[in-house]
């Protein structure tokens, strides 16, 4: 029996050899390695090695996650694109004018931006750190509420290495690196703080005259105030250089996403309308409409019902 010899071309290779695709990914500048090795969960020298056949162990495991990258990559390049990202609402207008003014008066202290979930704070804010320089935002959470623990945050956040986990030295060497920066700090879900942060975050304040910006619920300003002005408060509320409630979403919110997502009709305005005065708002009704545009086609009133009649189900 003669044996028969099957030439597979370097380009048949590739569509069959996850490691042969991944390496004409990044060949192609599409794909970057280092940022490879951490989304499959993997050492960027184990990644490397395996690229270059170099893996002196088993490399199954590695290329079995490589498939697995390489499926949802395909999976999400399939979907439809229609996704317009940030949208600049008036209400993130608003927000990005408040943080915009005690950036440019430094020396003005702290603006307090609270309300209801789901109305563009985080967004927003987001967005003023990915266009600006020396913005350090950090999100506060119960385990992050103390001094020491939110201040170690802030230093990681802020680029200083082997930071200590005492409080006095990490207040130090973030006071000596905020030093003439021009910087702001952001803190989304303030109202996590303790009143021994906030008073520790209004002494750094004081002390670089770098302007501070605290977001979260309606929790956030309370905190600011004790609740009523008591004399405990006094100071930290003293340094409030402004403050901004936002309690609902806003009609002139829902236009400008309908607009950026290119839905026109009245019928679909209402119901866009409606979602978003749904607990969730905005969020909700940006998840509503990312789960419309996968179904494919024109986003119109059937679709956007469909969705949002799959989201209420799940909730």
């Amino acid at each position: 029996m003669n044996n028969v010899v099957v030439d597979i071309s370097k380009k048949e290779a590739v569509a069959l050899d996850p490691v042969e695709k991944i390496k004409e990914l990044i060949k192609s500048g599409l794909v970057i390695e280092a940022h490879l090795a951490k989304e499959i969960g993997a050492a960027p020298a184990t990644v490397n090695q395996v690229l270059n056949d170099k893996y002196t162990a088993n490399p199954k495991n590695i290329i079995n996650k490589m498939e697995k990258w390489l499926k949802l990559r395909e999976e999400r390049n399939a979907a439809p694109l229609m996704n317009p990202g940030f949208v600049m609402t008036k209400t993130a207008e608003q927000i990005i004018m408040d943080i915009t003014f005690a950036h440019a008066v430094a020396e003005d202290g702290i603006i307090v931006i609270y309300g209801s979930p789901g109305v563009g704070k985080t967004q927003a804010l987001k967005h003023y750190r990915a266009n600006n320089n020396n913005v350090w935002m950090m999100f506060a959470s119960p385990s992050r509420s103390s001094i020491t623990a939110f201040l170690y945050g802030l230093a990681l956040e802020m680029g200083i290495l082997n930071p200590t986990k005492r409080k006095d030295d990490l207040s130090r060497a973030i006071t000596n690196k905020l030093h003439k920066t021009e910087g702001i700090i952001i803190i989304d879900e303030a109202q996590h703080l303790s009143f021994e942060t906030l008073e520790e975050l209004r002494i750094i304040q004081e002390e670089t005259s770098i302007p501070m910006v605290l977001s979260g619920n309606k929790k956030t300003y309370a905190k600011m105030t004790g609740g009523v002005r008591t004399e405990d408060f006094a100071q930290l509320f003293s340094r409030i250089a402004k403050k901004r409630g936002i309690h609902k979403t806003k009609q002139a919110d829902v236009r400008a996403i309908a607009d950026a997502w290119n839905v026109q009709g009245a019928d679909e305005f209402a119901l866009m309308v409606k979602i978003s005065e749904r607990h969730g708002g905005l969020r909700l009704l940006s998840k509503t409409l990312k789960l419309a545009a996968m179904y494919g086609g024109t986003v119109n009133e059937q679709v956007l019902r469909k969705a949002f009649a799959e989201l209420e189900t799940n909730e």
